[in-house]
């Protein structure tokens, strides 16, 4: 059945699916997953830019498993993609897809923290150092900076410096 759902809605509570993808995927084993989809759902009563926040991050996180991420995920997106594939559902869905799936918590804490920055600073350096240091906190692992090349840097520090100045 195709059913049209909000942007920040990717799986369905009530049930125990991942919607995202063309096979519904049980998640009766990913309780982070229900954790970030409650954060999102939290998250989109109070912004109506989710949308963009939730793009941006995939975004930032596909960039990091391409070039290298700056904290030790790793482990954990192995865990949930032999979590995944365990399910036969699972089979029928791209690769892509899982890997959604498997980086999803990181992506709900990085739209979290694109739509509550960590600072106000206007400094996009400054903007950087205080989100890394918040994912650091928020992972517990300790985030090794990359500046100006790294992915959360170009995408969402000089992203959000530039609409802060066309703003003015």
């Amino acid at each position: 059945m195709i059913t049209l759902s909000p942007a920040h809605q990717h799986l369905c509570l009530r049930h125990r699916l991942w919607t995202r993808s063309a096979q519904d995927i049980p998640l009766t084993c990913l309780a982070e997953v229900f954790q970030a989809q409650r954060r999102l759902d939290q998250l989109a009563r109070r912004h109506r830019k989710i949308r963009q926040a939730l793009d941006l991050a995939r975004k930032i996180v596909d960039e990091w498993s391409a070039s290298g991420m700056p904290m030790d995920l790793g482990k954990e997106w192995t865990d949930r993609l032999d979590r995944i594939e365990a399910h036969s559902a699972s089979k029928k869905v791209s690769v892509e897809d899982r890997h959604h799936l498997a980086a999803f918590p990181e992506i709900a804490v990085l739209a979290t923290l694109i739509l509550n920055p960590p600072t106000t600073a206007i400094d996009p350096k400054e903007l950087y150092l205080a989100t890394t240091t918040e994912l650091s906190r928020g992972f517990a692992r300790i985030y090794t900076t990359l500046g100006t090349q790294d992915p959360l840097y170009r995408r969402f520090c000089l992203y959000r410096d530039r609409d802060v100045r066309e703003s003015q």
